[in-house]
């Protein structure tokens, strides 16, 4: 198993774990929607630094130069959290499925 695997084998173990700990479907669904609105605020936040940043340019405090170094770093932190973001909601998905399949098909909580 390659180290994707170990890694990805690792978070799908903490996510089920979380899950575990969150077992009433309203606080998940208020959980993912606050994690949404909270990741949204991150997004605009950087659009709003790259504008600054663009402004600055304009008004001569940094050089261009200076300017795209300091949005792309900005850009591909965006991006990792974005990415991190889904990640983990697709592993946290998955966990629960898992869990629901479990509970679904063990003898004791057959009805």
């Amino acid at each position: 198993m390659g180290s994707r695997g170990v890694r990805e084998t690792a978070l799908l173990e903490i996510a089920q774990e979380s899950w575990k700990a969150l077992t009433p479907i309203e606080e998940v669904s208020k959980m993912k929607a606050d994690l949404r609105a909270e990741l949204g605020l991150v997004n605009r936040n950087v659009d709003e630094m790259i504008g600054l940043l663009q402004r600055a340019t304009d008004a001569g405090i940094w050089t261009r130069q200076e300017a795209t170094r300091h949005e792309s770093r900005l850009a591909s932190l965006r991006a990792k959290l974005n990415a991190d973001f889904r990640e983990l909601t697709a592993l946290r998905e998955r966990a629960n499925g898992l869990r629901l399949k479990t509970q679904n098909t063990h003898p004791l909580t057959k009805k």
